[in-house]
């Protein structure tokens, strides 16, 4: 699975692949990461400026369109196109399993990040074919975005995090949040495990996971 990705700070991706899951997996040829510098496909006689002020005014600096149609000219076209922007598409896991299936049909993805004040708007209607949102914030570039969404994507991917049953068992993904987790010791301080999860009864653990799943999830929508 290749990820194409339109940045201004390609280094941000090397440095995600030097260690942990990723790095594992890069090694053993699960996916691949393949970085562009924008600049490179500035107007010669702006020199590696990829930006300019707003037509109409206004505050900031909006991404050119042509440094961006040349970039994407550039990398293999066949591959779906992606851009990270705070009025796409909300990214949840039934999301992020459907860009899956489309990277896995496709042998993989392009994404485009955002920066400035915003990306001028022709990016977005005649360049991509989705926009993505992370959620409701504001973030200082698209990397971040297409990072964390990197992250989402890879993980499904059988091999990547050495078990199915710890992908499958995750938040969300099976549109509940994880049921809560300990480990050793069984009382720290007086604040115990509970007691179903030391009775080795598998049933009844499996019963107290789900419900706590449901209660959790409950409860975080309830605040939203």
């Amino acid at each position: 699975m290749r990820f194409q990705i339109v940045t201004l700070f390609p280094e941000r991706y090397r440095i995600y692949t030097e260690s942990g899951l990723p790095a594992r997996a890069l090694k053993k040829g699960l996916f691949s990461l393949a970085p562009v510098q924008l600049r490179d496909f500035a107007d010669p006689e702006r020199k590696g400026r990829v930006d300019d002020m707003p037509y109409g005014g206004g505050p900031g600096m909006v991404l050119q369109i042509g440094p961006v149609d040349r970039a994407l000219a550039a990398m293999e076209r066949s591959l779906p196109v992606i851009l990270f922007t705070p009025r796409g598409e909300r990214l949840n896991q039934s999301g992020v399993r459907r860009f899956y299936e489309q990277a896995r049909n496709h042998a993989g993805l392009t994404l485009v990040c955002g920066y400035y004040e915003g990306v001028d708007e022709r990016i977005a209607r005649h360049l991509v074919d989705y926009e993505v949102s992370l959620g409701d914030f504001i973030l200082g570039s698209g990397d971040l975005a297409a990072l964390c969404f990197i992250e989402a994507i890879t993980r499904l991917i059988p091999g990547y995090m050495g078990s199915e049953e710890s992908a499958h068992e995750e938040s969300n993904e099976n549109g509940l949040l994880e049921y809560p987790q300990y480990t050793r010791p069984a009382d720290y301080n007086g604040w115990k495990v509970p007691d179903v999860l030391l009775s080795g009864h598998h049933g009844e653990i499996e019963r107290w996971r789900l419900k706590e799943s449901h209660r959790i999830t409950e409860y975080r929508n309830l605040k939203r």
